[in-house]
């Protein structure tokens, strides 16, 4: 299943990213939507590692094992880091968008978008120095088996790991932040944010019905923007729940786990709960466009470039002047995608 998800996924992120780099990185919202696209797409495209692997042990069960097992020391962790990557650029979307509800008077002074492309940046880094010890405490070694007469590889931690207790601390320590407390509290701040927006912007619509008939264009278009992202936020929250109710159920009940007696369960509901967040990439694009006429008016724009110029490369190969006939969309002023 993975693959016909990264088929779709990778040119509808790629399309997204064109459509905010065409509405102006400037804008904040337009920003964080850009890099969110390009965070997803990058996370799939690299999961393939993993499926690359299998279907090489189909056909070398040996090879395929010694791949999958490398990539499990020197992938994984990059992996990680771009599924937290996803999830705090995520929240930071939803957070943004409720602040801007909550205070719409001092939502473009609250941070400007140098400051939230930094922020964006330290991000991605700080994810990927977070399981950067991934590879190091990995050792892969060989396993001969005599009932097969063939050579297995399995991976488990480096001696120096097991000989020292600090490093022993310091793994299980990382372990259980990274894996288990700071997807946990990503869960917390997008579902409360996006609570938080959803109550805020309902009593904010009722107010301005019963106090003023008409509305400005620019509240209209910011009230679109923010139900749109709540949708984002709700898709996002969706994806997170399997995983975040299996990492619950192993604390709460030990035989829930790979040791345990439920251990058969537990794996089935892990690489469920593993890969839905690759559906949930590859669900945004069909967001933006559902929700956002700005957006599809982008998209066919680019489509109208794109046959444009396969019209002409084909007119030119005849020998043929072709001059095709495309209604594109005049876009005045260049308004980003986060004003509408």
């Amino acid at each position: 299943m993975k693959p016909v998800v990264v088929t779709v996924a990778v040119p509808t992120n790629i399309v997204s990213c064109l459509v905010f780099r065409r509405q102006g990185l400037r804008d904040r919202m337009n920003l964080c939507l850009c890099v969110l696209s390009l965070a997803d797409m990058v996370y799939l495209s690299q999961s393939m590692v993993f499926t690359i692997s299998f279907w090489i042990k189909l056909i070398d069960p040996q090879i395929g094992e010694i791949i999958y097992q490398y990539a499990r020391s020197y992938v994984i962790g990059v992996s990680y880091g771009l599924r937290e990557t996803s999830g705090c650029i995520n929240c930071v979307i939803a957070v943004e968008r409720c602040l801007c509800v909550l205070f719409p008077l001092q939502a473009k002074t609250l941070v400007s978008t140098r400051t939230m492309g930094i922020l964006l940046v330290a991000i991605a880094i700080s994810m990927q120095l977070a399981f950067i010890t991934t590879p190091i405490k990995s050792f892969i070694f060989p396993v001969y088996d005599d009932a097969s007469n063939e050579t297995w590889w399995k991976l488990t931690l480096a001696d120096s790991w097991q000989k020292s207790a600090v490093l022993r601390l310091y793994d299980k320590i990382d372990d259980t932040i990274m894996l288990v407390v700071f997807p946990i509290l990503t869960f917390i701040l997008v579902s409360g944010a996006t609570a938080i927006t959803v109550v805020s912007l309902r009593a904010a619509i009722l107010w301005r019905q019963k106090t003023s008939s008409t509305s400005g264009e620019a509240q209209v278009q910011q009230v679109a923007l923010t139900k749109m992202l709540v949708v984002v936020s709700c898709f996002f929250i969706a994806g997170k729940v399997p995983m975040i109710s299996v990492t619950v159920a192993r604390i709460v009940y030990p035989e829930f786990s790979p040791s345990g007696r439920q251990c058969n369960l537990h794996r089935v509901c892990e690489m469920l709960a593993r890969y839905i967040p690759y559906i949930y990439s590859a669900c945004n694009f069909f967001i933006y466009y559902s929700r956002s006429s700005r957006f599809r008016g982008e998209v066919k724009d680019i489509w109208g470039c794109v046959n444009g110029s396969t019209f002409l490369a084909r007119g030119q190969q005849s020998g043929r002047l072709v001059t095709p006939s495309l209604k594109t969309k005049e876009h005045s002023g260049d308004k980003p995608f986060g004003s509408g």
